[in-house]
């Protein structure tokens, strides 16, 4: 889908994107440009539904596994 930057800056977004958005956003940059990712009504209730979703591991298991995928990613 296309939007348009005016000169300010400022992006329009078309009205059916906008209403799936909160009022707020997060812009993050990645490698091939911007990912907008609205904020969450309540971003602790989030974290935990995230959390739930974690495999039955220790911190540290976590950890490694982290550890071993980024190394794998690197390798790419």
């Amino acid at each position: 889908m296309l939007a348009k930057v005016d000169s300010k800056g400022r992006l329009y977004i078309p009205k059916e994107l906008r209403k799936s958005l909160s009022q707020e956003v997060y812009l993050v940059r990645v490698e091939d440009g911007i990912l907008i990712i609205p904020k969450p009504d309540d971003p602790i209730k989030e974290l935990e539904e995230l959390g739930k979703k974690l495999p039955n591991l220790t911190l540290e298991e976590l950890k490694r596994e982290i550890i071993k995928e980024a190394e794998k990613l690197a390798g790419e």
